[in-house]
């Protein structure tokens, strides 16, 4: 079987040798995302007519499925997609799925940092953030983005997390404050990253913009939702207000 690498952290891609392989139409597109991410097991008709029509298939919806598969085997390779009674399979090998390179970088990285060897820890997670070209599944059909993409931004977005608490481990305060403050302005309720800016800027000694996030969040939070930040930011509030941070 021919060595591939199938991308599908931005747009959905196959590539051979260097050269895109060409895909139809975000509904192939999202036939090959689907089978890409069962990971060798066989994913059912049934599954894959629902990420192609949502729930108004045609009545022609299982002959349009045989057919994109029969166009992803002439694209791929015979041996490359399985067949059962009803269901279908990849035929994948090691390394080929972009998802699995960031996943596997992002696993080393936490044994790197285990292991004290925070810079090589940063760098793995870098690296790992490197395979993400855009918005994952980009091109694909809504049922399928609407399915799998929000299980593959938490990912990267735990990994981004994560990247940032090492190099504030290294010290590197002053340089994250800025990707800080961009990361909480896109994803305001992920509470770490505003942590992690109020620690970043205590520790570039700008302690009261530090409280001055966590004053102006709880500000927002009541009057949109009537609740208090959660008990992680409240703790580290009352500890940047002591000045007992050691990091």
């Amino acid at each position: 079987m021919t060595q591939m690498e199938f991308r599908i952290l931005g747009p959905i891609e196959a590539v051979r040798a260097g050269q895109s392989v060409r895909l139809a139409g975000p509904q192939q597109r999202s036939v090959l995302a689907a089978l890409l991410l069962a990971r060798g097991r066989m994913v059912s008709v049934g599954r894959l007519v629902r990420l192609l029509w949502a729930e108004q298939p045609p009545a022609t919806a299982r002959t349009q499925l045989r057919k994109r598969v029969s166009e992803l085997r002439a694209a791929l390779g015979a041996d490359r997609i399985r067949s059962w009674r009803d269901g279908y399979a990849v035929r994948l090998e090691a390394g080929e799925l972009d998802l699995d390179r960031f996943l596997d970088e992002v696993r080393r990285a936490a044994v790197l940092g285990d292991a004290g060897r925070l810079a090589e820890a940063s760098t793995a997670l870098g690296a790992a953030l490197g395979w993400w070209r855009g918005p994952a599944l980009a091109d694909g059909t809504d049922e399928l983005t609407d399915a799998e993409v929000p299980q593959l931004e938490e990912a990267r977005l735990a990994a981004i997390e994560q990247r940032v608490a090492v190099r504030l481990d290294l010290g590197h305060h002053p340089q994250v404050i800025g990707e800080l403050v961009t990361l909480v302005r896109r994803h305001p309720f992920r509470e770490r990253l505003r942590g992690q800016l109020m620690l970043a800027l205590h520790h570039s000694g700008r302690t009261a913009d530090g409280l001055g996030v966590y004053r102006d969040w709880r500000a927002e939070l009541s009057a949109q939702l009537a609740i208090e930040p959660g008990r992680e930011l409240r703790d580290l509030h009352r500890t940047l207000l002591g000045g007992d941070v050691c990091r």
